[in-house]
């Protein structure tokens, strides 16, 4: 029993020790490290970053050590001045050890009150074209990597504008976890939590205004095609579970093919999906039991053709 008791004592001695001797580091180099991780940021963002101020934690998110940003003001690529995201909080996720050997790779992030504007204009360029062009034989590749397994946001909203294509999205969300993984301008997503559509609306009409869902997506957004493809992902309406996976174009037509499929739903929920008018018609039907349907949108979406 004694050997027990010391071998516990001499492990919580060494993590306390560990603690410390991380703690007295941070506290001493602080300085240091966040002026670093300004530089090696700045090599890789082609606009202006406004922070109100800069902090280190290291138990916020043990054994991981969190840069807090305050105050986050990130400007668009387009002309002009106009922000591309405002958040109150950005915390960034850093192994303690990669930051000693001076590799400042983000493997996490939390994301507190923000807002985002993506938006592309009539010239068909987008906004959100913030990081520079690195050639791979420069030294200063990959001294900032974006490893996003474990995005966590909290209280955003989102709005997406496309001016070639009439198109204009808001969504907003109390809560959502996401893992991002970006190659050569494609972007694989994944991301579980709760989601708000205030606002879609495709060449003058609307479509889930106002409606709130739990998502289980999996998405995978092609940047130069404009194109999204939606894999197997779970809506939740209510106590109603929606499946839904397809695709939609919109580089030079809205191109739109997307399968849903419900199950232990009811007609109220159901219309509770449609617009207004639609659904004005349908109000004297009533229901008891499930339903199960499927449901299928197909072609192309304009102010002549939907």
């Amino acid at each position: 029993m004694k050997i027990f008791r010391k071998i516990f004592f001499y492990t919580a001695l060494t993590f306390s020790v560990l603690c410390l001797s991380l703690a007295l580091s941070v506290l001493l180099f602080k300085e240091r490290i966040i002026n670093q991780f300004i530089q090696e940021a700045n090599k890789n963002l082609n606009t202006p970053v406004k922070i109100g101020s800069m902090d280190i934690s290291i138990f916020s998110s043990f054994p991981q050590m969190s840069i807090v940003l305050k105050d986050v003001y990130i400007e668009d690529s387009h002309e002009g001045q106009y922000p591309l995201l405002t958040a109150s909080e950005i915390s960034c996720q850093l192994s303690p050890v990669q930051v000693w050997k001076g590799n400042y790779a983000i493997e996490g992030l939390t994301i507190r009150d923000s807002e985002t504007n993506l938006k592309i204009n009539q010239k068909g360029k987008n906004n959100y074209d913030i990081f520079k062009t690195v050639e791979k034989n420069s030294s200063e590749a990959g001294s900032v990597k974006f490893i996003l397994e474990d995005v966590q946001i909290a209280k955003a909203r989102v709005h997406y504008i496309d001016v070639t294509s009439e198109e204009h999205l808001t969504f907003a969300s109390k809560e959502l976890v996401a893992s991002i993984h970006s190659v050569n301008d494609v972007y694989d997503i994944e991301a579980e939590g709760e989601l708000t559509t205030e606002k879609i609306s495709v060449n003058g009409n609307e479509f889930l205004t106002g409606k709130s869902f739990s998502i289980m997506s999996e998405l995978s957004y092609d940047d130069l095609q404009r194109s999204l493809q939606i894999r197997p992902s779970v809506l939740r309406v209510r106590n109603s579970s929606f499946k839904v996976e397809g695709t939609y174009k919109w580089k030079e037509k809205n191109i739109i093919d997307i399968a849903a499929e419900g199950e232990d739903t009811d007609i109220q929920t159901l219309l509770s999906l449609l617009t207004e008018p639609v659904a004005r018609k349908f109000d004297r039907y009533k229901s008891k039991g499930d339903v199960y349907f499927t449901a299928k949108l197909k072609g192309q979406i304009s102010r002549k053709s939907s």
